[in-house]
């Protein structure tokens, strides 16, 4: 029964690890005046790292790219060559592996308690403790968004994720970049 109890635990703690939502950080230039910036572009050095891409990954670039560009047009801001445009844009990704460790133990103790024919003895008492290890890989995007002019940067956004199978969907990348740009730009 505790073996169950303990392997219902660990499968619970699983399922809200692979379904935890993008937890997002955001930071900005407090002196900046975000009502002044009307137009952006792709930051010259995300153009150099970016450029052609292979496989999937040129996959993933486009809709994080894409997903970027929608939040930016919903907040206002319209694309512009870059040399004239107030904002430049940045984004970087990094993926890292996470273990998760869940360990469980019942009953082992020295002290008072109940032995043998429910005798009250005092002494070492029996146990078990079971330990399971689960490894996940969490992703994180970070986008920056740098004042063209001062050459210095005035907003950034950081999401993590736990990722599945899916989570390089459009619809997921759509979702968890617009997470990201709900606090942009800051009230």
């Amino acid at each position: 029964m505790q073996i169950l109890r303990g392997a219902m635990t660990f499968a619970i703690a699983l399922l809200a690890c692979a379904c935890a939502s993008t937890r997002v950080e955001t930071d900005y230039d407090h002196q900046a005046d975000f009502s002044g910036y009307t137009t952006y572009a792709w930051h010259r050095a995300i153009e150099d790292d970016h450029g052609p891409t292979e496989g999937p990954s040129q996959l993933v670039d486009r809709r994080i790219r894409d997903a970027i560009s929608q939040n930016l047009l919903a907040k206002g801001l319209n694309p512009n060559q870059a040399g004239e445009a107030d904002l430049l844009v940045a984004y970087y990704t990094s993926l890292d592996s996470q273990m998760h460790f869940h360990t469980t133990s019942w009953g082992y103790g020295y002290g008072w308690g109940w032995g043998p024919y429910w005798n009250y003895v005092y002494g070492p008492w029996p146990g078990w403790t079971s330990a399971t290890v689960h490894t996940y890989h969490q992703g994180t995007i970070i986008i920056d968004v740098i004042d063209r002019e001062k050459k210095q940067l005035v907003w950034r956004g950081v999401g993590t994720a736990a990722l599945g199978k899916k989570s390089h969907s459009q619809e997921k990348v759509e979702r968890s970049v617009a997470r990201i740009f709900e606090g942009f730009p800051p009230a």
